[in-house]
């Protein structure tokens, strides 16, 4: 039995959500005006932050808490010298959940 094209449509919907709700999150969250998905800004892109923490066992923990509350409250820098993620009073408050959404959006770029 071949799937209807509405059903196709309907699952492919479906299976996106996810991913547009988290796009929509980051850019709520102003995380788009120092980091792009595949380019260098003023932070590191997303790919190359994913790319940098696949792997690593605290990557979890280290980023939830960065994009919590900034660089230096988040656990410190960890990217470089000469750039920092604003602190938590600079920016959107991130809830922990928040945080963890963004966090997988970011490890799937």
């Amino acid at each position: 039995m071949t799937p209807s094209p509405v059903f196709a449509l309907t699952l492919a919907l479906c299976a996106s959500a996810p991913a547009m709700a988290n796009d929509a999150l980051v850019q709520e969250k102003q995380c788009l005006q120092c980091h792009a998905v595949d380019k260098n800004l003023i932070g590191p892109s997303f790919k190359r932050i994913a790319y940098r923490w696949n792997g690593n066992p605290v990557a979890e923990k280290m980023l939830i808490a960065t994009i919590r509350n900034g660089t230096r409250e988040g656990g410190g820098q960890h990217w470089s010298d000469s750039t920092h993620m604003p602190d938590a009073w600079e920016r959107p408050m991130v809830s922990e959940a928040e945080a963890q959404k963004i966090f997988v959006w970011i490890m799937r770029q």
